[in-house]
């Protein structure tokens, strides 16, 4: 009988212990404990409530935090930032968030959404937050000088060649522009920008490097010629189509129109007086050849001469008349 008091009360010992410990770690709930929290800012977010001394609707990033423009994501603050989660544009209920952080907002089919939302960017024209390199407001892909630089993309590539790489994307790789009209020595048929093409200042023993120094002005330090464009019109501004009347013109008309005619009248000479020392020598020594093989061998030397052409035709025939007349001399003597 003892014993199974004794059991008994051992169970009951038991529970009671196992029901104090279940006790303890029941959670409580706040209405149990008679505890509430207020809803200090009025904002309607109790609890919940990220900013509880701020009034405030926002609900995408923070509860209960100020939001300006209503669009659900809370204002930027000193304890929360736009990596964060706050508005981009706190003004804007339309526009929240900017990737790139250039300005221009994620959100589609706004005046100022961005065009290349993962790159940041300032241009403004045609595409809005575009990678704009020299900040001229248009978008490097379209610009048609990417760095700035007074070159355009094309003339920088044209002016490029195996020694040296023009780089249209950086600013202090350029071509030399002696002019300054944007037009690369390497390609402007004018660097000196004086009006004459350089080729015709070359041909012409100018500098089309040097503005003051032109085809009318190289003689005498004045100017020496006139362009006569038709009417009554006269003026020094080059036209090819002009009518030149000049000293430079005049010179390069004789230079290089009649060179080639001033070159050939020495050359027509020396074959001229060749020819007549070469007629002049058969003659004498026809003239003294003793027998008649001596002039046979003349008259043979004669026909070779003809076909060399190295004696005109009609001296051939002159020469072989005065063979014959040495021949009948010779044979006159012969006779007496």
């Amino acid at each position: 009988m003892r014993q199974w008091l004794l059991k008994v009360v051992i169970l009951l010992s038991l529970f009671i212990i196992l029901q104090a410990f279940e006790d303890i770690h029941q959670p409580i709930s706040l209405e149990q404990q008679n505890i509430h929290f207020a809803d200090d800012d009025s904002d309607g977010y109790d609890a919940d409530d990220q900013c509880p001394n701020v009034a405030g609707n926002s609900t995408r990033d923070r509860v209960g935090c100020l939001d300006t423009d209503g669009d659900g994501y809370s204002d930027e603050d000193e304890f929360w930032n736009l990596s964060d989660g706050a508005d981009a544009f706190p003004l804007h209920s339309e526009a929240w968030s900017d990737l790139d952080g250039d300005g221009y907002t994620d959100q589609p089919n706004l005046l100022f959404t961005d065009d290349c939302p993962t790159r940041y960017g300032k241009s403004r024209q045609v595409l809005f937050g575009c990678s704009d390199m020299d900040l001229d407001w248009i978008p490097d892909v379209i610009d048609s000088d990417i760095d700035g630089d007074g070159i355009s993309n094309e003339l920088e590539l044209a002016s490029s060649n195996a020694l040296y790489q023009y780089n249209p994307m950086d600013a202090n790789s350029y071509p030399e522009d002696t002019d300054y009209d944007m037009i690369p020595d390497a390609v402007d048929d004018d660097d000196d920008n004086d009006g004459w093409p350089d080729l015709v200042e070359q041909d012409r023993g100018t500098d089309p490097l040097n503005s003051e120094n032109n085809p009318f002005n190289n003689f005498f330090g004045t100017t020496t010629g006139t362009f006569y464009y038709g009417g009554f019109e006269f003026g020094e501004e080059y036209d090819a189509e002009a009518v030149e009347i000049s000293l430079s013109g005049l010179l390069e008309v004789v230079t290089e129109e009649l060179i080639i005619p001033l070159l050939l009248i020495p050359i027509y000479f020396y074959f001229f007086y060749s020819r007549r020392r070469l007629f002049e020598q058969l003659k004498k020594d026809i003239d003294l050849s003793p027998h008649h093989d001596k002039l046979n061998e003349l008259e043979k030397k004669i026909n070779r001469d003809i076909e060399d052409r190295k004696i005109k035709t009609h001296h051939g025939l002159i020469l072989r008349n005065r063979i014959e007349e040495r021949e009948n001399e010779i044979r006159g003597s012969e006779e007496e």
